[in-house]
């Protein structure tokens, strides 16, 4: 019997997903970014039959993607809906420049199904699609979210750094002056020394008298300059703390799991 040759292992790559067409398209649209580039950059070297070159190229590319996306379209029942969940093919093909980049978004969703699956499956891609577009949506919504964020946290940065932890702690401690007073001679009467003490004839007034004095003393501790320094640290450590966390936010979104905290550390 003739033995049949095994194929080796390295060679039983799983079927390309997508069609044959999408590649075509990906190729084309990374050939005119890079046309589009270099038209840029050597703009004076090749002149104004490159840059017609270029700009003809595009508009050859812009066309094959806007015929393909018709087409596609035409054939769903909820167009508008389709045409929502490929919004980056839409604005993709808009005549400028930069958002040639989104075209290759395409390119993006093939290599993840590539990757996943490795198989075309209809009712996966557009899982997949659906995925993509919501999670590149809410990647931008987010990042520019925390943009503000992290302005705003440099606002209120400037703005603590420079209150005076002094005054307002002599006008919370005035305030609450009383209360405090109570609080301490409740601490002290509760200790076995000074409890002791004060059952002492004549000594209780001794007793609350040390506690008006102590609470005294940690109300002028508090409005020292040395205490809203300490104060003011601390802000700087809380902001600096929250600062950094929402920048690890960006890792955590991509990657989909919580950055190891020691690791960082």
């Amino acid at each position: 019997m003739n033995a049949r040759p095994k194929t080796s292992r390295w060679f039983n790559f799983p079927p390309l997903p997508g069609r044959k067409r999408d590649y075509y398209l990906l190729f084309f649209a990374a050939l005119d970014i890079v046309i589009l580039q270099l038209t840029q950059s050597f703009d004076v070297v090749l002149g104004r039959t490159g840059r017609f070159v270029a700009i003809g190229f595009d508009v050859f590319v812009m066309s094959l993607w806007g015929l393909d996306l018709i087409s596609r379209t035409f054939n769903q029942e909820n167009k508008l809906e389709y045409l929502k969940r490929h919004w980056y093919e839409v604005a993709g093909i808009v005549p400028f420049q930069i958002l040639r980049f989104l075209l290759l978004l395409r390119g993006v969703k093939l290599a993840i199904a590539y990757y996943k699956l490795g198989r075309a499956d209809e009712q996966f891609s557009r899982s997949l699609t659906r995925e993509i577009t919501f999670r590149f949506r809410d990647v931008i919504v987010d990042t520019i979210a925390d943009a503000v964020f992290l302005q705003s946290l440099r606002r209120v940065e400037e703005v603590m750094v420079r209150l005076n932890y002094a005054d307002l702690a002599r006008k919370a401690f005035q305030n609450h002056q009383k209360e405090l007073n109570e609080a301490v001679k409740r601490s002290l009467l509760s200790k076995s020394m000074m409890g002791e003490l004060a059952r002492v004839p004549f000594m209780q007034g001794f007793v609350e008298r040390t506690g008006d004095d102590v609470s005294m003393v940690i109300s002028e501790i508090l409005e020292t300059e040395v205490s809203g320094e300490i104060m003011k640290e601390i802000t700087r450590g809380i902001l600096a703390e929250m600062y950094e966390r929402v920048q690890r936010l960006d890792v955590e979104r991509i990657t989909g799991e919580p950055e190891d905290e020691s690791e960082v550390q």
